[in-house]
């Protein structure tokens, strides 16, 4: 449609040794498709000083200029104020992490602990199954919406469930908050943006046994690949970064993978220590702990 605009590009005119606007040289009619709220305003508050300068002006052709006035506030109302109707959509990213009633992952979980002290040497190794359930909602006491999550092992896929550990989570507009063993833990930030960074353990205590979760620095390694897990293809995963801190003798390394529509497929999680810098780390850890886990079944 056409926007009838105000061209402030004006001079000042000698009549009858009054100076007067030129305002006829000051009309500017363009198209343009649609006109925003901002765009109306400022054409109106244009119109209205423009009226008042006039005025006070006393000039002789105050009369037909008010009859102008009004003219252009009423095509200006009529045609320029248009509401933008034009809806903007933002994909914030949270079917990275579903957290609908129902919705289930079940995990392959490969578990090693490592001890040694000083005389004997042990690694024992443990393989079972988990089950990450979403239940229903629950209001915590500042009345936000948390969904509530429920753990359980099992031995194998031939083996019942065990009795599960409830826990809860948050998912609010800009990141998803989990507690895991009543640990608060910033696990994503929505929109994931590559190489974004961010504070995933603002809510861990700093002290005790605490300590080995200061220093991480939360990222976007990845936020479109794809990966192959349990013979399963997961198109537009997003890989997250949690700590990566290696030395010679100690390894802190925690990296998540989600897929969309089923949450998080893989997680590493190495907390490792030794004095022999010679040999790796899969032969030479003396204590720590090393959790691998990968998806195998989920819905939908």
């Amino acid at each position: 449609m056409l926007i009838l605009t105000l061209n402030w590009h004006t001079k000042l005119l000698a009549v009858n040794n009054n100076f007067v606007p030129a305002y006829v040289e000051a009309i500017e009619i363009f198209g343009r498709e649609e006109a925003d709220a901002g765009a109306c305003v400022s054409s109106i508050i244009k119109a209205i000083v423009f009226f008042i300068t006039s005025f006070l002006m006393k000039s002789k052709g105050f009369f037909y200029q008010f009859i102008i006035f009004l003219a252009l506030a009423g095509l200006i109302v009529v045609t320029g104020c248009k509401k933008d109707n034009k809806q903007f959509s933002v994909n914030y990213g949270y079917n990275y992490y579903p957290v609908d009633s129902g919705h289930y992952i079940i995990y392959n979980v490969d578990s090693v602990t490592f001890n040694y002290d000083q005389i004997n040497y042990t690694r024992d190794t443990s393989r079972y199954q988990m089950q990450a359930f979403f239940g229903d909602t629950l209001h915590d006491l500042l009345d936000s919406v948390n969904f509530r999550l429920y753990y359980s092992t099992r031995a194998d896929s031939n083996s019942s469930w065990g009795s599960p550990y409830e826990t809860y989570g948050l998912r609010v507009t800009t990141n998803l908050q989990v507690v895991e063993n009543d640990i608060r833990f910033i696990k994503l930030i929505f929109p994931p943006q590559a190489a974004e960074q961010w504070m995933g353990n603002l809510y861990v205590p700093t002290t005790g046994a605490y300590t080995t979760y200061q220093g991480w620095n939360y990222y976007f390694e990845n936020i479109d690949t794809t990966v192959v897990i349990s013979g399963q293809t997961y198109n537009n995963a997003i890989v997250v970064s949690e700590v990566n801190n290696v030395s010679l003798i100690s390894k802190i390394v925690r990296t998540e993978i989600y897929a969309p529509n089923v949450g998080m497929i893989y997680q590493e999680w190495e907390a490792l220590s030794k004095q022999n810098v010679i040999l790796g780390w899969d032969t030479g850890a003396e204590s720590g702990f090393s959790i691998h886990m990968w998806a195998v079944a989920h819905n939908p």
